[in-house]
């Protein structure tokens, strides 16, 4: 889903209710099919510090009967910010030494529980993005490979080979990678 669809409640249920039929959109809690339930409001900051309302579409999965919330890749999940500006203070820290945190729009404590999450989460995400490309395309990819890379062009390089490289960042990218296949997210 596109940003500009975030605003429209309708376009919202469209695009989901169209991307749910073709089976673009599974569970991701047990992989099964899902139904639209509904949507509701969702806040975030750009990097201007403006804030955006729009909506978020939340599915029904016929087999475990449980609620997923649809998150479009813009968006991290459990994140006030939007992606890019998450994905911006990260790149920027592991980029320079010394991170001047005061670039970022969100407060310098913000900015730091982003990146020491990414550093923890990326790092499993890393090893789970390696293992699917092995799994599904027979694919190895060797730690010594990754090792000179900084973790989100490891993340960056690894949802390319995946086909799976969006319009949403790579943060949102990988996001989607994980929660299809039930494996959390960043």
């Amino acid at each position: 889903m596109s940003k500009s669809n975030f605003y429209n409640r309708a376009q919202v249920n469209n695009k989901v209710g169209e991307l749910l039929r073709e089976g673009a959109i599974i569970c991701t809690l047990c992989g099964g099919p899902l139904i639209i339930h509904g949507c509701y409001p969702r806040q975030i900051v750009d990097e201007y510090r403006k804030i955006h309302k729009g909506w978020i579409a939340q599915g029904r999965c016929v087999a475990c009967k449980k609620y997923p919330a649809l998150i479009p890749d813009f968006i991290m999940p459990q994140k006030h910010y939007e992606g890019a500006v998450i994905e911006a203070a990260i790149s920027k820290a592991e980029e320079e030494e010394s991170l001047r945190l005061n670039e970022s729009p969100a407060d310098d404590s913000t900015v730091r529980r982003w990146i020491n999450e990414f550093k923890e989460r990326g790092a499993r995400a890393v090893g789970w993005l390696r293992s699917k490309l092995f799994i599904a395309y027979g694919v190895h990819i060797s730690t010594l490979e990754m090792q000179s890379k900084k973790l989100l062009k490891q993340l960056a390089s690894l949802a390319l080979k995946l086909h799976a490289l969006g319009s949403g960042g790579v943060i949102g990218s990988v996001n989607i990678i994980l929660t299809r296949y039930n494996a959390g997210f960043l």
